[in-house]
């Protein structure tokens, strides 16, 4: 067989025809399953977080326009990056792992989704903030401070301190939860990719 030949046979073969081993196959397989299943758990911990939300106002006593609003805000910045993972969730089910192609689908999906997990987290904790703080400048009367500046100085601290464990929170649920399994995936197909 010449260098043509072989060279005609490579250009023909389509990516989908590329078959794995099935050592690989189910470790890949064993990874997605994990991974699907973190998702199914993280989205029933997320749909509880509706229902919770619309209690705040009621629990903080901070029925108002501009609280409602947050709310609005909140609900509207977690249906967007929620539909998009679940569809990601709901379409890799259809997929069959045995080929690169589809493993690097999943792959970059599932990076991407991590993503915009994160982004939309950080947003989320952001309007909890903005939250917070119209909740204490409302009712800054449980807060008995003499001077209006330590009142500020509080409210401030209070926030910031509660922004940054909630980065860190953030920080160590992704990688907790998620970033393991794309480690393994990405392992997965270096391993592919040197055979």
């Amino acid at each position: 067989m010449n260098f043509d030949e072989l060279k005609k046979q490579w250009n023909n073969q389509s990516s989908d025809e590329v078959k794995i081993d099935s050592e690989v196959k189910q470790k890949a397989n064993t990874v997605i399953d994990n991974v699907r299943a973190v998702m199914k758990k993280d989205f029933f911990f997320q749909l509880t977080s509706f229902p919770m939300l619309l209690i705040y106002p009621y629990l903080f006593d901070a029925n108002t326009n501009l609280v409602w609003w947050v709310i609005a805000c909140f609900f509207a910045t977690m249906i967007v990056p929620f539909v998009y993972i679940f569809r990601f969730y709901n379409r890799s089910y259809r997929l069959d792992y045995n080929s690169l192609k589809n493993i690097n689908w999943f792959y970059y999906n599932y990076k991407s989704s991590i993503d915009i997990y994160s982004i939309y987290s950080y947003i989320v904790f952001i309007l909890i903030i903005m939250f917070l703080g119209i909740v204490y400048i409302q009712k800054n009367t449980f807060l008995h401070f003499e001077s209006a500046l330590l009142l500020w100085i509080y409210i401030i601290l209070t926030l910031v301190i509660y922004a940054i464990v909630c980065v860190f929170i953030l920080k160590w649920w992704i990688n907790k939860l998620y970033k393991k399994p794309l480690l393994e995936l990405e392992n997965i197909l270096n391993q592919l990719e040197e055979e």
